[in-house]
């Protein structure tokens, strides 16, 4: 599945944070990171409600960092828990962001008495096909392939302002291992042929279809 054709699944995030009422807001400034200390939270484990802002989030440490995408709200984090040995990413606020936070248990217990269990299935499997989707793509063999997918994707995506956010070669140096030398010229490249306009080294639009091969 290509990254730009996976959809948010809203209905069933807003479906399920409607069951939640706002209990323990916290205000995460940029570079501040989940888990979050909270009064009498200890060691529980928490599903984190993102209300407003936008976070990053990653697995690994220092050179082994991988960076995973952009999660902007309103979402939902911390699913991957509720698997017996669910692998357990770090967000980074990237905006100024408003959480809210429940204890896994607690979680659960709503989950099962409303039924919204094809609602949680529903967010962990995009999540899962957008892993699928970045990892495919970081597995493309060539330069080009890599930089010809996350500009399409940028174009597309409008529920994070991506084109807005940030620029292509900060974005493409985000999520792929490219150098700025390589990424730049195959920009260049790009532009000189009429496929895109950029300003400022933002991406303004994809003017006509990216050949497969370059």
């Amino acid at each position: 599945m290509e990254l730009h054709k996976i959809k948010k699944p809203l209905d069933s995030i807003n479906t399920i944070l409607s069951h939640f009422p706002v209990s323990q807001p916290c205000l995460l400034e940029p570079g501040q990171t989940l888990p979050v200390k909270m009064r009498k939270e200890g060691s529980t484990r928490k599903i984190y409600f993102l209300l407003n802002g936008a976070m990053i989030s990653s697995m690994g440490e220092n050179e082994k960092k991988q960076n995973l995408g952009i999660v902007m709200s309103p979402s939902i984090i911390g699913l991957g828990q509720l698997a017996p040995a669910g692998a357990i990413a770090q967000h980074e606020a990237i905006a100024p962001c408003m959480v809210d936070s429940i204890n896994v248990d607690d979680f659960l217990k709503v989950i099962e008495e409303k039924q919204l269990w094809p609602d949680v299935v529903n967010i962990m499997v995009t999540i899962i096909n957008s892993l699928a989707a970045r990892t495919a793509t970081s597995g493309l063999q060539s330069a080009y392939e890599i930089i010809r997918t996350y500009l399409i994707y940028m174009d597309s995506e409008t529920a994070c302002t991506i084109k807005e956010r940030y620029t292509v070669v900060k974005y493409m140096q985000t999520f792929s291992r490219l150098s700025r030398s390589i990424i730049l010229k195959i920009l260049s490249e790009l532009k000189a042929g009429g496929f895109i306009e950029m300003e400022k080294g933002k991406l303004i639009r994809i003017n006509r279809n990216l050949p497969d091969r370059f």
